[in-house]
């Protein structure tokens, strides 16, 4: 096996796989590959990003998400907008996030996302991420949820 290969699997070995109560809304195999090819490597293997230059995603998107305009602004920052992943990749890979890395912030009433919408809202890509970010955690703290640092 050559040395990517090894990484890539021991990084995705270590990634886990949700417990088995959980309704499966993605393809894990999939979702965790196409992350470690694309999401990875500036959110770090656990999602905990890179204090002050990348965002933490594990247990704060399922914050976001809970707001009808954060869960646009999930699929369309940048790094998911922009991405190689195609709309039905890019569905996959958030419903494995939130499933795996967002247990706890994730709303019960979440429903899965679709590559039809994601198609429908990816685009354009957000050009003023840090503000429209500040502006959904003052949405979130308003209702009550003081989980999501306002800068990362």
């Amino acid at each position: 096996m050559k040395p990517r290969a090894v990484i890539a699997a021991a990084m995705l070995a270590a990634l886990g796989t949700p417990g088995a109560s959980q309704a499966q809304e993605y393809d894990a195999a999939r979702a965790r590959q196409d992350w470690v090819l694309n999401c990875m490597g500036c959110h770090t293997a656990n999602g905990s990003g890179i204090p002050g230059k990348v965002p933490a995603l594990r247990e704060s998107l399922g914050h976001f998400v809970s707001l009808p305009e954060g869960r646009q602004f999930v699929m369309r920052v940048p790094g998911a907008a922009n991405s190689a992943l195609n709309d039905a990749e890019l569905a996959n890979v958030l419903n494995w996030l939130l499933a795996t890395m967002n247990e706890r912030s994730r709303p019960a009433s979440f429903k899965p996302y679709t590559a039809d919408e994601i198609a429908a809202h990816r685009r354009p890509a957000l050009t003023d991420v840090a503000r429209t970010r500040t502006k959904l955690v003052k949405e979130l703290q308003e209702n009550g949820v003081n989980a999501v640092p306002e800068h990362y």
